[in-house]
């Protein structure tokens, strides 16, 4: 029986640090965005300043052209970032949806174009 209580005490420590893990990370995603990075097989191409689109209501919509001729169309809306067509063939970049929050990504595997929000302009 002594076995069974240190086995549920350690899982019990597993979950609780999973759980505090789990609200920092929440934390921090829940700062507002301002930057995209829109990036090509690691390599930045384009930055836009969230603020400065939402602010002007300057919509600004991009052609990326991806590794080996691919395309995404990305559009960046009223503070938000989503991908509308892409020359992959599974779209899952598109079926992503928008994003609006520091830390959240599109990725289009087959184009290896990455969309990044961050509360920080990159470098």
């Amino acid at each position: 029986m002594k076995k069974h209580k240190k086995e549920l005490i350690l899982i019990l420590a597993i979950l609780a640090a999973a759980a505090v893990g789990f609200f920092i990370n929440y934390q921090n995603s829940r700062r507002p965005a301002v930057f995209v990075e829109v990036s090509v097989d690691g390599t930045a191409v384009a930055s836009y300043d969230l603020n400065e689109t939402l602010d002007l209501n300057k919509d600004t919509e991009l052609t990326v052209e991806g590794w080996n001729g691919g395309t995404n169309h990305v559009v960046i809306k009223d503070g938000t970032v989503h991908v509308t067509e892409a020359s992959c063939p599974d779209k899952v970049c598109v079926h992503q949806g928008r994003i609006t929050m520091n830390g959240e990504l599109l990725v289009c595997l087959p184009n290896r174009v990455i969309v990044t929000i961050t509360e920080s302009q990159p470098d």
